[in-house]
């Protein structure tokens, strides 16, 4: 079908990947239209800018009238928005314009039926149509918004995004028969993202005169900074995360919960092989067929688990090596860009 659509991106919490999603759009020949509250974004993105006031809660009055102001003077058909404040502000703002509204739903946190502002913008009955992350994410919904409002494609990733840090490894100043691992997530205050756990795996593999060394990069609580052993050191923030995953021999994710982490895609893209928590969402970015294995699974919460797998990997090497090479293969041809922008194609056709 030709494009006919003329398309509204909130800027608002909109990741680089949707913006340059938005961008393609364009190129295919749909008019598409970022509204942001930075001037400065029209020469980044490469997009036509409508400038609007900067939506600071789910009820930002300016921000409310300049997006109505330029669906109407725009004629705009499709307003996607990236975040809940967005999605509510853009409800209330679309209000006597006919345009259809698309949210998005990263998270797997549980909507509260009881709680009214959930009302404004997920379980709002004016919201066209919510993309969804994960399945199990689109599973939840389906509790509380008709099925045919909802659909899932995780956010894709290319091997050419981390080609300098591939290029450019950071690796840990180890022994060679030492395995370098690498874990990469802000943990303060977050203890669901699980580096307890891992600190706890670590104590145990040197329990076992097993010789690792794990970088984590990102913010930690003082707590695990303290009871970390000797072989477990502390980047903090660093800009170049994915280049310290680079330069590791294992990937290592042991989240309670996390719905599609971004960086399970980088390290797989970096050809790393990965253990990852079996959790809805994360589990799904990992490939464990018999012939196709890009990493392994754990049961959340299990040290041991995560223990027995890191010796595993460091006294195979032919598996790493073999994991390796299904890991670059599952993001080339899972996690496709242009099949992305395929998917949005289609959302968009579907409802004008």
């Amino acid at each position: 079908m030709k494009p006919n659509a003329k398309i509204l991106l909130i800027d608002h919490d909109a990741d680089l990947v949707t913006v340059n999603t938005f961008a393609a759009l364009r190129e295919k020949g749909y008019d598409v239209v970022l509204a942001t509250s930075d001037p400065d974004k029209g020469r980044t993105t490469g997009l036509p800018c409508e400038k609007i006031s900067a939506i600071k809660s789910k009820f930002t009055r300016r921000a409310i009238c300049d997006i109505h102001k330029v669906i109407k003077r725009a004629g705009i058909d499709i307003v996607f928005c990236a975040s809940t404040s967005a999605l509510s502000n853009c409800l209330i703002a679309n209000i006597g314009t006919g345009a259809k509204v698309i949210g998005y739903r990263g998270t797997q946190a549980r909507i509260r039926r009881l709680d009214p502002t959930y009302y404004m913008a997920l379980l709002n009955p004016r919201t066209d149509h919510i993309v969804c992350e994960t399945k199990d994410i689109e599973e939840n919904l389906t509790n509380y918004i008709p099925a045919r409002k909802l659909s899932t494609h995780p956010k894709p990733y290319s091997t050419e995004w981390v080609a300098e840090a591939v290029e450019h490894p950071v690796r840990a100043d180890i022994s060679p028969d030492t395995l370098a691992l690498s874990y990469v997530g802000i943990s303060e205050g977050r203890p669901h993202k699980g580096l307890h756990v891992l600190v706890d795996a670590i104590k145990l593999l040197n329990s076992r005169g097993v010789k690792t060394h794990l970088t984590v990069v990102g913010k930690a609580s003082q707590a695990d900074i303290d009871r970390a052993p000797e072989n477990i050191s502390f980047t903090g923030n660093r800009p170049d995360a994915v280049n310290y995953i680079a330069g590791s021999d294992v990937f290592v994710l042991p989240s309670l919960r996390d719905a599609s982490p971004r960086v399970v895609r980088e390290a797989q893209a970096c050809g790393i092989p990965c253990i990852v928590s079996d959790i809805p969402g994360a589990r799904d970015l990992i490939l464990t067929g018999p012939d196709e294995r890009s990493g392994i699974l754990t049961a959340p919460n299990d040290a041991e688990a995560i223990a027995d797998a890191i010796d595993t990997l460091k006294n195979d090497p032919s598996l790493r090596k073999e994991m390796s090479g299904n890991a670059i293969k599952n993001i080339i041809e899972n996690y496709s860009f242009d099949k992305y922008v395929d998917y949005f194609c289609q959302v968009i056709e579907k409802l004008i």
